[in-house]
This record gives C-alpha cells, structure tokens and sequence, in this order.
C-alpha cells in the first residue's frame, strides 16, 4: 500500500531540496507515531518490520499569480498632454538605466518586462472596412440587354494553321471595346495578365534565361558540347507584319534592366521588291513573349535601334531616309522627346549605327541628355544632342573618304581597283572605345577602320586595314582594352592587339559572310559569330580551326545577334522577322583569372609563329589596370556590353 504525501509549495518558491528534505521529515514523523503504540499495546519490538513505502506520491499545487512589477508600453500623439508625459517619463527612465542616475546602488534580480516597440505614426491607420452587396439580374434582363446589341463574328488567324473565331458586340453602332481599350488602365491590367497566362507556358525557359538553373560545378559527369538550345521566339504580330515580309535589321538590350528588349524592322538587304516597305519598332519583355508591350509604326523601313546607358528610359531609332527619333518608352503613346528636321539633314541616307556618348565628354555644352553618335550609309559621322526643343541639335563630326594609299593592316592589291562611283565609302557599323570615351572606330565597306575622336572633328586619328571586304562589326575583349575582333564580308574573323598592325590569328570556318560576332561575356577564351545560316561557338583554347559548335535552326537567315547582360542568352533576328532567344549549355566552367586563361591560351596558338609571339610578349600587359577598372566602375564610362562594367543598376519597368 502506497504512502500518499501532499505538500503544498509555499508561494514564493520551493526547491527539489525542500521537497526532498520534507520528505525525509514525513518519514521519521510516522516511525516515531508507530514505536509510541507499540509501546502503549505492550508489544514486543523484537521481529517487527517497519514497513517502507514503495514509491512516494508528490502532488504541486499551483499557486495564484504574483505580480511583482509591470511596466506597459504606450503609444501616444507627441503633441497632447499625455505624450509629453510619456517623453518626461522616458526621459526619466533613461536617467536611471544609461546616464548618471546609473551610478546609484542596485541590485540584480531576475524579471519579465515586456520590450519597447517603436512605431511610426503611419502605422495607426484606420482599418478599412468591407461588405459583400448582393446584385440581383435575372435571364430575362440579360437575353434583353444582348438583343439590343449588335453582334458581328470575326475570324483571327493566329498562324498558318490556326484559326479563331471573335464576335463583338456594338452599341447603337459603336464598339464599347475601343473606348475601354483607351484607358491607361485598362492596358496595363491587359499587360500585366498577359504577363501571368505567358509565365505558365515560359516558367522553365524564362528560369533558364534568368539563370536559375546553372550546372552544378560538382557534378561527377560534365559534357563540354558548346551547344545553344532554342528558348522562345519573339514572333511580329500579323497586325504589325502586313503583307510585305519586314525582317529585324537591329537588336538592343536595355542596360539598367536586363528584361526587355528592343527590335527594329525593316529590310536587312535593300531589293526593289522592298524599297518602299513600312517599318516598326517593337519593346519585347521576357515576362509576355507571345506579345510585345510597346509598338511604334513607321512609313518607311527602321535601320536600327540603341538604348541610352546614361538615360535608359531613352531609346534611339535610326530610320531609312536619314530621320533620328529618341523615344520614352515609358509613357503610353507618347509622342518623340525629339527628331530631327527635315531643314537640318545634312544627308538622306539610311542610319546604320547609333551609339550614345558620355555628357563629360562635350566640351563647352551644357544639356541635360547625352548626346549620341549616328553613322550614315554615305559615310558621314554626327553627333546629336537634346535640347529644349522638339528637334535635335546636329553636328557633322567626319565625312570618311575612300582610301588611296596603302594603310597598316592586311595588304591589298589595289593596283586593280575600278573607278568607284563616290569618293566616300560606306559606312556599315560603329564601336566606342572601352576607356577612351572621345574615340571611336568607323567601319565602310573597303574593310578599313577608321579612328576618330569627338574632340578633332573633320578629321580621322588613324586607319587600319582589318578585312579584304567590307567590314560589318567590331568587339572589344571584355578582359583587355586593347584586344578586339572584327569580322566583314571576306569570310573570316580576325582577332587583333592594339599596337600590332597585324592579325595575331583568323577564324575562318563557313563559306559566306559574318554578319556579327561578339566576344563571350563569361569565358574570355569564347567567341561567338553569326553568319547567314549558321551560329557558331569558338574556343580559342581548343582550337581555331574549326568552331566546337555551329548550329542551324530551320535553315532560317539570320541577319544580327547580340548577348544578354549576363552573357549566357542570345537574342539572334532573321529576315523571317523572328528574334530566336537562344541559351548557351553545356558551356565548360568559367576561369577563375580569366586574364590569365587568355593570355596563356594565345600564346599558345602562337607558339609556331615565333614573330608574332614576340610583338606580343613586347607588349607585355595588355588588360585592364586597378585604375582603369576603379574608374569603369565609378563612372561607367566603358560600353553597356562590357563584362567589367558596375553601373548602378535602377529598374526601368514598362509600365
């Protein structure tokens, strides 16, 4: 039989101890009672066992709560009666704990107090309330409303195959639709659904694109196929294409927000059966590639497109008659900040190349936008500014003539040479020097770059031979300012170093033109080139002799390329009018000094050409120095497709 033993636990605090001590007192108090009857009863204590208990029933009474100290916080106006006595009162309490009233004799002791939560004012707002109104129609109200309309059935063509059917309905002969369709409102709600329906179709492309989903660097199997895999297409809207095929003649990344994206259409090769087709300019966003979210009609063909990187809410659209629009892509239907005038064209040839140069640089002018560079078909180079005006302020920089003697470079025989119609070349593309921000290089079709300098105006700095034909584009290194390739019509890329007249090494794989070629954004050692069929992959590090990938997608022709801000998509137009968004996999692991890896595997495709190795090593260190990079960094004065450039990134959402 078990001994049962209540306690009760004093209020203010009991131990294990204490329990165990009173315990032990229970127990001699019962032996005590048990010897004082057996000595009453005459009993023998000779072979009597005291009984022990088997186990001891402990039972904690809980006692009422004691409160020792409360202080509650409080949240008043400052300016009543009360909030300048709670400011006294904080004030006091600050005194005791932190000033000099810290100093008096205290004691430590254990407590709960509740913590101070400070709050704004903006925080103690009114709770908003709502209710659920019932609305009451019946089937007879409704057949009554759409009898009164006029319904008219339309049939959609959503491709070559695909067909839909849309009835509206009118309103005493006017559609209800187009007026809701002209609210601001309305369209951004329109935009931002598109946006939701498109994200369940494209989640896993547009993670791709993101780069969500890299290789895993510790992966036991690793396959370097250099490959591009086919991500979405920016398809031109039927309503946009009209009857004439229009193709994309230039591409334009936003350099503040990687997202969007813009196309220009018009004609990428000039024939009689398209001299007089229109043009458009479309805002693509990764978030809806199934609708573009800007559009811009044009009467006559657009010949290219470029964000500011100062401004990029600005957008430069050069046109085929020589006209310059800058557009705010985003306000709604807005007209140009600025175009040029008709009186003002010091030309009517078709723009090819726009590039926005830095404010810091314009001596003795004072505007509030960058100014911009603008490459003529007739060769001209000139300079635009904003100003507070509807028209833009022109300035003829240079007007490139043809070359009569025989410039540094590749050798040519121009003893052969026909009479050339005008004395002026072509003008086919232009680049900005990634540290120097006053030069920049000209590209005509005799395949001669010329070096010119917005501080000598009427005049070129140097001239270069780099390709036997027209020369269509030039890229600088990511990794060095003095290393940059350039590729034309002669069927080859050629790679040169700033102080050797001469091509350390060709690229020469297809038989056709190259279109575009950029250098790799996150290996130094890859190239990519665009010719008219193909995508090709080089390595520099494996081999120049042929590329490690070249793909073909439908045979279609492509006119232009360009690399996304993180260097792992691109965007590549054909004269179908799509732009094919492409990602770079099964891409070998990025250097960690990729300097290095570039500088090493150089001299290694030179280890059989001994002279040109050395007029490399006399060179010594060609890449960026501390300096150069501290002052990129600082004031952005490199291109927006430079690796090494940290502009401050502001999101500019179109909107």
């Amino acid at each position: 039989m078990a001994n049962n033993t209540t306690i009760k636990m004093d209020p203010m605090r009991v131990t294990l101890a204490d329990i165990q001590r009173g315990i032990t007192l229970s127990k001699q108090l019962d032996n005590f009672k048990t010897f004082a009857t057996t000595l009453q009863c005459g009993r023998s204590l000779v072979g009597s066992a005291t009984r022990q208990p088997k186990h001891i029933k402990v039972t904690l009474w809980k006692t009422s709560e004691i409160l020792l100290f409360e202080q509650r916080s409080l949240t008043v106006l400052a300016n009543t009666d009360e909030g300048k006595a709670i400011a006294e009162d904080n004030e006091r309490y600050d005194y005791l704990t932190s000033a000099q009233g810290r100093r008096r004799r205290t004691i430590d002791a254990e407590a709960q107090t509740t913590a101070l939560l400070y709050k704004s004012r903006d925080v103690n707002t009114e709770r908003i309330r709502t209710d659920n109104v019932a609305s009451y129609v019946s089937n007879f109200e409704m057949f009554d409303t759409y009898k009164d309309l006029q319904a008219t059935t339309k049939s959609v063509e959503l491709d070559e195959h695909k067909k839909m059917e849309i009835t509206t309905y009118r309103v005493e002969g006017r559609d209800t639709f187009i007026d809701i369709n002209q609210q601001q409102s309305f369209r951004l709600a329109l935009m931002l659904t598109m946006r939701a329906l498109a994200g369940n179709v494209f989640e896993r492309q547009q993670r791709r694109f993101r780069n969500m989903c890299l290789p895993d660097p510790l992966a036991t199997q690793v396959s370097y196929r250099y490959r591009v895999e086919l991500l979405w297409r920016f398809q031109l809207p039927h309503t946009l294409a009209g009857d004439k095929q229009k193709a994309v003649a230039d591409l334009s990344w936003c350099p503040r927000n990687g997202d969007i994206l813009a196309v220009a259409y018009g004609v990428y090769t000039f024939r009689d059966d398209n001299a007089n087709s229109d043009g458009c300019v479309c805002i693509w966003s990764i978030k809806n590639p199934v609708n573009p979210e800007r559009q811009y009609k044009y009467r006559i063909p657009v010949m290219t497109v470029e964000f500011s990187p100062y401004n990029p809410q600005l957008l430069a659209v050069g046109l085929s008659d020589g006209t310059i629009e800058v557009l705010n892509i985003t306000e709604l239907e807005a007209p140009p900040i600025a175009r040029t005038h008709r009186r003002s064209l010091h030309n009517c040839e078709p723009i090819v190349a726009i590039k926005w140069i830095s404010q810091s640089d314009t001596i003795g002018e004072n505007y509030a936008t960058e100014p911009f560079l603008a490459l003529s078909r007739d060769g001209a180079v000139t300079k635009y500014s904003i100003i507070n005006s509807p028209h833009l302020l022109a300035n003829q920089l240079v007007l490139l003539d043809r070359i009569e003697a025989k410039p540094e470079g590749i050798q040519l025989d121009r003893t052969r040479e026909l009479l050339q119609a005008n004395r002026h070349p072509q003008g086919l593309n232009l680049c900005l020097s990634p540290i120097q921000s006053d030069i920049y290089y000209a590209l005509t079709d005799e395949g001669s770059l010329h070096k010119c300098s917005t501080h000598y105006p009427r005049q070129h700095l140097s001239v270069l031979q780099v390709q036997e034909a027209g020369a269509n584009a030039m890229d600088f290194s990511p990794w060095s300012p003095k290393l940059y390739l350039t590729c034309g019509n002669d069927w080859s890329l050629n790679i040169w170093l700033d102080g050797i007249f001469q091509p350390i090494f060709t690229l020469k794989h297809h038989i056709g033109p190259i279109h575009c070629a950029h250098w790799s954004r996150t290996h130094s050692t890859i190239i990519i080139s665009l010719s008219r069929n193909y995508v090709d992959v080089w390595d520099i590090k494996q081999s120049i002799l042929r590329p490690m990938s070249s793909t073909s997608i439908n045979g279609e022709y492509y006119t232009c390329c360009d690399l996304s801000l993180c260097g792992r998509s691109l965007a590549v137009g054909n004269e179908a009018g799509n732009v094919l968004m492409l990602a770079f996999e099964d891409m070998p692991f990025p250097a960690y000094y990729q300097y290095d890896q570039l500088e090493k595997a150089i001299l290694n495709l030179l280890s059989n050409n001994k002279e040109m190795k050395n007029k490399v090593k006399s060179l010594g260190f060609f890449g960026y120095t501390e300096h150069v990079r501290y002052r990129i960094k600082k004031h952005g004065k490199r291109s927006k497709k430079s690796h090494t450039e940290t502009i401050e990134r502001t999101t500019v959402e179109i909107t």
